[in-house]
């Protein structure tokens, strides 16, 4: 079974995307903000992490630059309401595999199930 965790510092947020995985065999964790999220991928070592980007106590950016030093080999799917092109860029720059725009629509939800079945 595949362990996804979501790591957003808003619990609707979280729910929604529980929601759209509910109907796949998945392990589902949460963390409500950036540091719970990296002592989880720490200590869960999860096979995907969908990531918010601004959240208390450690931001999204600061996961993606931890990962990278720790050599971790784990896919972030970046989720945020933050769709400046500079924030997604950076986002790719700094080792997110894709970037999906709050709210999670439908349509967008298909790039996370490519991650899943992978």
């Amino acid at each position: 079974m595949k362990k996804i965790l979501i790591i957003d510092d808003a619990q609707d947020c979280r729910q929604v995307i529980k929601t759209m995985l509910k109907k796949y065999d998945l392990d589902i964790i949460e963390a409500n903000d950036g540091l719970e999220g990296w002592r989880t991928i720490i200590k869960e070592k999860p096979d995907l992490v969908l990531l918010d980007i601004h959240m208390p106590l450690k931001d999204g950016f600061e996961i993606l630059k931890d990962i990278e030093e720790e050599w971790l080999d784990v896919p972030v799917i970046i989720i945020s309401g933050d769709t400046s092109p500079n924030t997604m860029n950076a986002c790719l720059l700094n080792g997110a595999s894709a970037f999906i725009n709050k709210p999670v629509m439908k349509n967008d939800f298909n790039n996370i199930l490519k991650f899943i079945r992978a």
